[in-house]
């Protein structure tokens, strides 16, 4: 077996093209409630890649602005998007983070939509992990309406 089909026990590998199949198959199949299971599976994935990476910090002694930072600095070394934070005021309800050169780039530009559910529930999920507060999707700007990249404004959800 070649060493680019090796199977590593306990990973399942997608291509970019597969998981936009996938993605593709949940809004085509349930239309908006898709987008909202592509959004939960996003946040989950959030939280889980969040604990995942402060369980490897040597030190939680960190701001919770530089902590954010830190995690989503590590999740752009995953390929999603280089995401740099823009604003970060927890303490007014929200939070702005810059997605240049994202995974879902093509998929916008092509459809004229918006194809960021995943990343908004992943930047939530990270948010929640950090915070405790439930953060929801404000606006955003995104290549599918022309703009130079994507950005999310999350809002603290009000209760």
């Amino acid at each position: 077996m070649s060493e680019e089909h090796k199977v590593i026990p306990g990973t399942i590998s997608f291509s970019y093209d597969s998981f936009i199949k996938l993605l593709e198959s949940l809004v085509n199949n349930f239309d908006s409630a898709g987008e909202s299971m592509i959004f939960q599976l996003g946040r989950d994935y959030g939280v889980y890649y969040c604990q995942d990476v402060l369980t490897k910090l040597p030190s939680n002694e960190m701001e919770l602005q530089d902590l954010f930072e830190y995690v989503i600095q590590v999740a752009s070394k995953d390929g999603w998007a280089n995401m740099e934070l823009d604003e970060f005021n927890p303490q007014n309800g929200s939070i702005h983070v810059i997605l240049k050169q994202n995974v879902f780039q093509p998929k916008c530009t092509m459809l004229h939509s918006p194809q960021c559910f995943f990343l908004r529930g992943y930047i939530s999920g990270i948010i929640k992990e950090l915070t405790n507060i439930d953060y929801m999707f404000f606006s955003s700007q995104c290549y599918a309406q022309g703009d130079e990249h994507c950005s999310i404004k999350m809002i603290a959800q009000v209760r």
